[in-house]
């Protein structure tokens, strides 16, 4: 259900760019995250898209207010416990992904997990002129602050301006963090392939399938923050049992979308020693 219909001020405006904000029981980062989107300065209209899964504490209350506030600006989505995906018997919060993803109307897409936010007001401006400028490109990443391990830092990312074509990513593993990326609007193509709903990791999958259909472009600059949320449904999983899922998912992503054995098999090794290093060596 769109949280005060569709006659608001931003369903009116084409949008060039939608924001996607999945947000599940994040009341202590929820403000902050859709706050810092708010304040993006741009010479083209955005929307930001907030999916809200029928969570327990004040997350809701908080996406509502900020729709009251902000109506030409946020399309807030609220799900009931009957629009609560399951699989097997369990919750599946990729559903509230792929919902909000389908609503998107821009020309581009970005994604901010609720637990995350931005901390550069000219993200989209700068991510929508280099997008423009390369249109042979399908995704253009920046680089994120990982706040709350033992000691803060950003992602090991190129550290200048670097276009990568497909070929050219098959041997390195610059994904960075989902909340730093923008990609052109062809998520439709995505919920079409099978992979989607036997995956779980979903930004995996969403990079796999974007850095195989053009280049890849990376940006030297912070431009968003990633809170190590011991609540988040990975953390909160056995660190074992999330290693273990990744042999599955590398399978997944080779079977049904790259079909490249090197690479399929260098992923593999690559998980293996992570697996001898934390879980027996150790």
């Amino acid at each position: 259900m769109e949280y005060l219909g569709e006659d608001k001020q931003i369903n009116q405006l084409i949008p060039l760019v939608s924001v996607c904000v999945p947000a599940f029981q994040h009341e202590p980062f929820i403000e902050k995250c859709l706050e810092s989107i708010l304040r993006q300065e741009t010479s083209f209209d955005y929307e930001i898209c907030v999916g809200e899964d029928c969570s327990t504490d004040r997350t809701r209350e908080i996406c509502i207010a900020l729709a009251d506030r902000y109506p030409n600006k946020i399309r807030l989505f609220l799900r009931d416990e009957k629009e609560k995906a399951r699989r097997k018997g369990k919750w599946k919060g990729k559903y509230n992904h792929m919902a909000l993803h389908r609503e998107a109307r821009g020309k581009y897409v970005c994604i901010c997990d609720g637990d995350d936010f931005w901390t550069d007001p000219k993200k989209l401006q700068m991510q929508v002129e280099v997008m423009e400028k390369y249109p042979d490109a399908s995704i253009c990443i920046t680089n994120t602050l990982i706040e709350g391990d033992e000691k803060d830092h950003i992602m090991d990312l190129p550290s200048n301006f670097t276009i990568f074509t497909p070929s050219q990513l098959r041997k390195k593993n610059y994904m960075g963090h989902i909340s730093s990326w923008m990609m052109r609007n062809e998520m439709h193509i995505l919920h079409q392939k099978k992979v989607l709903e036997k995956s779980s990791y979903l930004d995996m999958l969403i990079f796999t399938f974007y850095k195989l259909r053009g280049n890849t472009i990376f940006i030297p600059k912070v431009t968003s923050c990633y809170v190590n949320n011991q609540r988040g449904i990975f953390r909160s999983a056995s660190k074992k049992k999330n290693h273990l899922e990744m042999y599955r998912i590398n399978w997944l992503l080779f079977y049904y979308l790259h079909k490249d054995p090197i690479h399929f098999l260098r992923s593999m090794l690559y998980q293996l020693r992570r697996y001898y290093v934390n879980f027996i060596k150790s």
